[in-house]
């Protein structure tokens, strides 16, 4: 009988330790999901419930963009970095505009940008598809555009991939039919505020389309926005703003004039590499007017593009 009992005894005590282990490793694995289910956590707020709809979840675009990898980044910014991405079980290409609260564009902004684009609707605007918002991290979801931005048409790639004029043309006409629907056809009046050739998006079939909302003033129609600082880039800035400080449609307009002077004569609005001051694109293309040379502000490459 003390024999049975010892082994007995024996037995008790490996199935103690052997539940002991068991309840030990559910510990650790509850653990691990509760750090992995922090990791995609979001923060639902009153605005996020109203456009609920367009709200993706954080995990997907963490796959979507292979958890944000170098490889995937698209371009970078003021406002944050842009990355490539394809939506799970969809194989939909999207890009992902990824914002810190630290960054320039801040909660105001982003809100902004998904309440106007969000809502409008035009072939020559780029699509919002929806957004995120994980702790301290803002993200907005586009329609991917394979092409990229005007300004790499018009700078970074080698002459036989520069755009013909009818390309130019054809871009031109889809900036002006974005612009007309943003301050006369929705049912506000949408002032942009930062038109320029890297806002300008080129899709599979060569159309143009404007992007990136940040900066965006509504008003009523017969009213203007009620700005209270300069906001653009500079060589687009229309100089009344920076008496003023009042962004409206003519100073988009304007940006839009300074747009087309990029696009005929290839050169950038403040150009600084051929010459050691800064040479406004607006004040070269004036002296060459009075100069009577006005043909000499043509992009020379596009005689070889026929």
């Amino acid at each position: 009988m003390g024999g049975g009992g010892r082994v007995h005894k024996k037995i008790l005590i490996a199935i103690l330790s052997l539940v002991g282990a068991v309840i030990f490793l559910i510990l650790i694995y509850g653990v691990v999901m509760i750090v992995r289910r922090r990791k995609f956590i979001q923060v639902l707020e009153d605005w996020q419930v109203l456009y609920g709809p367009h709200r993706f979840t954080y995990k997907d675009l963490f796959i979507a963009t292979k958890g944000f990898r170098e490889g995937q980044l698209l371009g970078r910014g003021g406002f944050g970095r842009v990355y490539k991405g394809i939506l799970p079980f969809s194989n939909v290409q999207i890009a992902v505009k990824r914002i810190s609260h630290d960054s320039k564009q801040g909660m105001k902004e982003f809100v902004a940008e998904i309440s106007t684009i969000g809502r409008l609707r035009h072939p020559n605007l780029v699509r919002l598809l929806g957004y995120c918002r994980r702790r301290k991290e803002l993200f907005l979801v586009y329609d991917y555009m394979p092409n990229g931005s005007l300004d790499k048409f018009l700078y970074r790639l080698p002459n036989n991939s520069i755009l013909n004029w009818k390309h130019r043309f054809k871009i031109i006409k889809d900036v002006a039919s974005a612009l007309l629907y943003l301050h006369h056809q929705w049912v506000q009046v949408v002032v942009h505020r930062d038109i320029k050739s890297a806002n300008v998006l080129i899709d599979n079939d060569m159309n143009a389309r404007l992007g990136d909302f940040g900066l965006a003033k509504l008003c009523d129609h017969g009213n203007d926005p009620q700005t209270s600082h300069v906001a653009g880039t500079p060589g687009y800035i229309d100089p009344e703003i920076v008496h003023s400080g009042k962004s409206n449609t003519r100073t988009d307009i304007y940006s839009f004039g300074v747009l087309l002077l990029e696009i005929a004569c290839g050169r950038r609005p403040v150009e600084t590499q051929t010459s050691p001051e800064k040479v406004l694109l607006i004040e070269w293309v004036l002296d060459c007017w009075d100069k009577g040379d006005i043909c000499e502000a043509v992009d020379s490459r596009l005689k070889f593009l026929g």
